[in-house]
């Protein structure tokens, strides 16, 4: 089984295609240079396009962007819908800072977009970043744990400890 990596992925209109055959064999055909620089420009489009969806993760970045007013530019706001081919599982799979995502989708909001040249908005936006990263594994776990012991009690032949274990807040038990 071929693993798909952004070497073989190829450009299409509406984003990167699956899988592009390797330049090395292509077949002698007419025009073979050509075809050849077209896949390794793709390759290179690929690249510049995931690493620009990957700096949008960054509220600074983004504060950035707003202050040189490229979010005034209907060109650039364009590109930004262009760039939510990266949602598809297909391409998702490439990308490392899943919060680009989240950004992506909220710069396709004018708010959001007017909001990012307010440096306190953008500090609370970092800040609040930076406690989802730094807490987000802990609680999920939690909710894990919740889930697992849920699904025990749901197998419990007692059914008086399973509706009393129910009652239970999800994250968090109360002690006295």
């Amino acid at each position: 089984m071929e693993v798909e990596t952004p070497s073989n992925v190829r450009r299409h209109q509406d984003g990167p295609d699956q899988s592009s055959p390797n330049v090395e064999n292509l077949p002698k055909i007419p025009n073979r240079d050509k075809i050849v620089e077209l896949m390794k420009d793709s390759r290179k489009r690929f690249l510049l396009e995931l690493e620009f969806v990957e700096l949008l993760a960054s509220p600074l970045y983004l504060e950035r962007l707003a202050k040189l007013k490229y979010f005034s530019d209907p060109r650039f706001i364009r590109y930004l819908e262009y760039l939510n081919y990266w949602r598809k599982p297909q391409y998702i799979k490439f990308i490392s800072y899943p919060y680009c995502l989240y950004f992506l989708e909220l710069l396709q909001k004018k708010e959001f977009r007017d909001k990012l040249v307010d440096p306190q908005y953008v500090a609370l936006l970092y800040h609040q970043q930076y406690l989802h990263w730094r807490h987000h594994k802990h609680l999920r776990m939690r909710e894990l744990e919740f889930e697992r012991q849920k699904e025990e009690n749901k197998g419990d032949s007692n059914p008086t400890a399973a509706t009393a274990n129910q009652s239970m807040p999800a994250l968090e038990q109360v002690s006295t």
